[in-house]
């Protein structure tokens, strides 16, 4: 009787401190990651977040020998798509790539559905680039001077593409446009690829694209470019110049491509994800098919990405 009422003093001793453990995934973090892990585009494919995510998938697949899955999920300029994470196990199997829409959305729409401060946890920035003002091959407009003299011309008549309402580039569209005092009338695409193509196709006039989707058909001359957003001429680019040449010191705003996770993720995962996609990206394959579409790698640790997600976004509230 004796050793019974131990053995059973035991086993609620036992039963007590497994009751007191914190959860444990069913796949251990040190075994992370034991299955395929789904990465979220918030935008269309044929973008320049979809060409990008899906360069450094590829290769991350190799590097984690795990299956990357990539889905768009397109619409209200990333907010679906971003909702659809935020809403996933913070268990490091969804990720979310998104854009400087991440920052803008909270200003944009009444209830985007989360905040950028609080409810992912930054991983690491993957990309950055310049947008690019874009007409067709056989468009009049060749220069910045003659697009603000055209929008002086005719006021409100002048219409321009973008990636979707407080998308980057309608938001780099509209900063000039306060800059220049011109007034273009603004036509939002659901996704960058309908209005790249319809700018190609001569429907739409002019469009501000990111560079990375439209690198390729500039090259080719059935887009010309006017002129870049960056600061600086853009070293793939470097015979296109930029609206800040044209007489707007000061203009530079650059589209970054991320990746974020839900918050609670653990530490442990997010810091792997970072080493694991810094690899990939410091990879002389994917740096030379990242800039062959216009953008430029950029890495870092996730420190620093949340530094630079904090200080944007008090920026996009000024």
């Amino acid at each position: 009787r004796r050793v019974l009422f131990r053995s059973r003093r035991g086993f609620g001793v036992v039963l007590l401190g497994a009751a007191l453990l914190p959860a444990v995934p069913a796949h251990a973090q040190g075994d992370y990651p034991a299955k395929p892990v789904l990465l979220v585009i918030c935008f269309g494919a044929g973008g320049g977040p979809d060409v990008v995510g899906r360069i450094v998938a590829d290769r991350l697949s190799k590097n984690l020998n795990r299956q990357i899955v990539v889905e768009n999920r397109p619409g209200a300029a990333g907010n679906i798509g971003t909702v659809f994470v935020l809403k996933s196990p913070a268990d490091g199997y969804t990720l979310l790539e998104t854009t400087n829409s991440y920052n803008i959305n909270p200003f944009i729409y009444r209830s985007p559905g989360y905040d950028p401060r609080k409810d992912f946890v930054p991983v690491i920035e993957l990309t950055r680039a310049p947008s690019v003002i874009i007409v067709g091959a056989k468009s009049t407009l060749r220069t910045v001077k003659e697009l603000i003299a055209a929008a002086r011309a005719a006021p409100g008549k002048l219409v321009y593409g973008s990636a979707g309402n407080g998308s980057p580039t309608n938001i780099a569209m509209e900063i000039f446009k306060a800059d220049a005092g011109i007034d273009i009338t603004h036509v939002p695409y659901k996704t960058a690829a309908q209005a790249n193509q319809d700018v190609m196709g001569g429907q739409t006039p002019l469009a501000m694209a990111a560079l990375p989707p439209v690198s390729g058909q500039i090259r080719s001359g059935l887009l010309h470019a006017v002129a870049m957003t960056s600061d600086r001429r853009w070293p793939s680019f470097p015979d296109v110049p930029t609206v800040a040449e044209a007489g707007f010191p000061g203009y530079s705003p650059l589209t970054w491509i991320g990746v974020v996770a839900p918050a609670g993720t653990p530490a442990a995962i997010v810091s792997r994800l970072n080493r694991e996609i810094s690899a990939a990206l410091a990879d002389a394959e994917v740096r030379n098919r990242v800039r062959d579409t216009g953008a430029e790698p950029v890495g870092g640790s996730s420190a620093e990405f949340a530094a630079a997600l904090a200080a944007e976004y008090e920026a996009m509230a000024k």
